[in-house]
């Protein structure tokens, strides 16, 4: 990929929630090794983890298909707001910290406006010549 396109895509709104959707994963991932590792857990204890985990897995995606298909940024801004919000019901939104950050990519993938194209330089005549 050229420095160009680079340019041209929301890459730092898909970073700043892929972050967040890491943050929002591995807190699911470590609750749940702690559920499973502790033995006493109830079928509703590993549910919620594991929605939490999910909806972390699902911030990830929808990062990177913001950065991969630009022209729907808003649509993937929207998803990864909805996903981290829903992120409270099992992994308390990543610790609030995976929320957060995540809630910023998005909005950030919503605002993304791709650069306007620069019209090349006309040709000036030169009639002293």
């Amino acid at each position: 990929m050229s420095w160009k396109a680079l340019k041209e895509s929301p890459l730092d709104s898909s970073v700043v929630s892929a972050i967040g959707g890491l943050i929002i994963f591995l807190v699911g991932i470590i609750g749940l090794y702690i559920l499973l590792r502790n033995g006493s857990y109830s079928r509703n204890d590993l549910l919620e983890v594991s929605f939490g985990t999910f909806w972390g897995i699902m911030v990830l995606i929808f990062s990177t298909t913001l950065f991969l298909d630009r022209k729907r940024h808003v649509v993937y801004g929207a998803l990864i707001i909805i996903f981290a919000t829903a992120s409270w019901y099992g992994t308390s939104g990543g610790l609030f910290v995976g929320f957060l950050i995540a809630l910023i990519g998005g909005m950030m993938g919503i605002a993304w406006k791709p650069p306007r194209k620069s019209e090349p330089a006309k040709a000036v005549s030169n009639p002293g010549k």
